[in-house]
């Protein structure tokens, strides 16, 4: 059973051919959804990266910078 109609002529109007693909008129519920996918993506990177970063702050804090930088 097929949802989408099949093209045997360019000739007519496309509008009196029907839906072309599959959930047609839900695509603003999938930009809804890849959005707010994308948002909270975004805000767990974020939290990651700062907590590596704090990490490896700490690591140097205690190690002494001045073994990194300097050389010595």
């Amino acid at each position: 059973m097929s949802v989408t109609a099949a093209i045997e002529s360019w000739s007519g109007n496309p509008l009196d051919v029907g839906p072309l693909y599959p959930w047609v008129g839900g695509e603003l519920l999938l930009l809804i959804i890849c959005v707010a996918l994308w948002i909270c993506w975004t805000i767990w990177q974020i939290k990651t990266e700062n907590a590596g970063y704090a990490k490896e702050a700490q690591e140097l804090k205690q190690q002494g910078l001045s073994r990194f930088v300097g050389g010595k």
